[in-house]
């Protein structure tokens, strides 16, 4: 591995390692109550998720018949859909949680794409691999998809957004978010 390759792995694992202290901190803050923990872990998702590119990467291909304002609405919906499923059921489990950020990573030929592996190691003991596919963006990494054991968070909601679009059309499938008729992953 090259120098500047280096420099790249070395900047994107301390970041990682920040992001994953910063968030438990927030977690573990039991100063705060959860709709205050929800508000500072949702800001900070603003920060380092590219949520838009989500959004389009679990729709996939239909993203292009998307209008513009569908488009707008989607993201707002999926976002709101995100965070009501998963924040209180995340604060829960990860409560004095421990991640790891491993070692290795993909980026040896890459400075403005990787993967970053991850361990967490749950409150009671159970492990779980956990994978961010993050880009670039300035001085900061966003991620663009989570692998959860393997599963990719937008591969298996693109299955389930694509079936919802093909019964109920593009606005079918933002209603469907916004009334969270979409099942957890």
């Amino acid at each position: 591995m090259n120098a500047t390759a280096l420099l790249f792995a070395s900047n994107l694992r301390h970041q990682m390692q920040q992001n994953a202290k910063d968030i438990m901190a927030v977690i573990n803050n039991n100063g705060l109550s959860n709709p205050q923990k929800i508000q500072r872990l949702n800001a900070y998702g603003d920060r380092y998720l590219d949520l838009e590119r989500i959004a389009a990467l679990s729709v996939g291909a239909q993203w292009k018949n998307f209008t513009p304002q569908q488009k707008k609405d989607f993201i707002a919906a999926f976002k709101d859909m995100i965070i009501s499923m998963y924040s209180n059921t995340a604060l829960l489990a990860a409560q004095n949680a421990k991640i790891n950020v491993l070692g290795k990573n993909n980026s040896a030929n890459s400075t403005s794409k990787a993967t970053v592996y991850t361990q967490i190691i749950s409150n009671k003991n159970k492990s779980y691999a956990v994978d961010y596919q993050m880009y670039k963006s300035g001085s900061v990494w966003k991620i663009y998809n989570i692998n959860v054991e393997g599963a990719s968070l937008v591969t298996v909601y693109r299955n389930q957004f694509n079936e919802i679009i093909q019964k109920q059309g593009i606005d079918g499938l933002i209603k469907a978010l916004r009334n969270k008729a979409i099942k957890k992953v």
